[in-house]
């Protein structure tokens, strides 16, 4: 391996190890895998990449300025050390775009390799890959802790880690800004229908993108409980 790939490798775990504290580290984590890989990236990567990793995410289909995010005809990482170091470290790593959020602090080492290798399969081995994905069909019961880690993979990119609407999109997104979650008092009916059907559906903003074909209906509930948690 490029001794510079070396580096970079050791820079991002150390950045994550140093935002964890030892006592919250998960000795039960599981090994890495495909199909760990593939709950991550439908979790964490299909917002901007898309369900099938080609730059159809929600936001950059609906965006313009929003930069290009297919993985398959990849312009900065081509291999699985460089790949792991753009996932650790986001727009820190070079020449990735500012919207690319740092997961090094958020993922175990765990997941970030099974993302990587995730991602590599995307571009050798669609077919399996994608057979992966469909897989994917779990049901939570809905909880506010499971509405928080929605709003965190889901929501925090416009509306900001505490909803305040001063998200990373927020520089983006000017008519209207995000909105101010913590000042909302809409009802949970109306709340439902517009994380169901977006905000333009609803005679809001045509940003807010609809996430009725994404979500589950513990997890839209689990999302609602979680905004009413942080209103003013």
């Amino acid at each position: 391996m490029p001794t510079h790939g070396i580096v970079l490798i050791l820079s991002g775990f150390l950045y994550w190890m140093s935002s964890t504290a030892l006592s919250e580290v998960s000795y039960d984590d599981p090994s890495p895998s495909l199909e760990l890989g593939a709950k991550v990236y439908l979790t964490r990567c299909a917002l901007c990449h898309g369900n099938k990793g080609m730059g159809e995410g929600i936001l950059p289909m609906r965006l313009k300025e929003y930069p290009n995010t297919s993985l398959i005809n990849h312009r900065v990482a081509s291999d699985r050390a460089s790949i792991l170091n753009a996932t650790v470290l986001g727009a820190y790593f070079k020449d990735i775009s500012q919207y690319m959020p740092p997961f090094g602090k958020e993922l175990s080492w765990s997941e970030l390799e099974s993302v990587s290798d995730f991602i590599l399969l995307l571009r050798k081995n669609k077919d399996e890959a994608y057979t992966l994905l469909s897989a994917l069909n779990v049901e939570s019961t809905a909880n506010r802790k499971l509405g928080q880690q929605i709003y965190s993979t889901r929501c925090v990119l416009c509306h900001g880690q505490y909803g305040e609407g001063d998200g990373r999109m927020a520089k983006l997104l000017k008519t209207p800004p995000p909105a101010d979650l913590t000042a909302s008092r809409l009802p949970d009916p109306y709340l439902k229908e517009i994380i169901v059907k977006g905000g333009e559906a609803v005679g809001r903003s045509k940003h807010m993108p609809p996430w009725g074909d994404q979500l589950s209906e513990s997890e839209i509930n689990s999302l609602i409980l979680h905004l009413k948690s942080i209103r003013d």
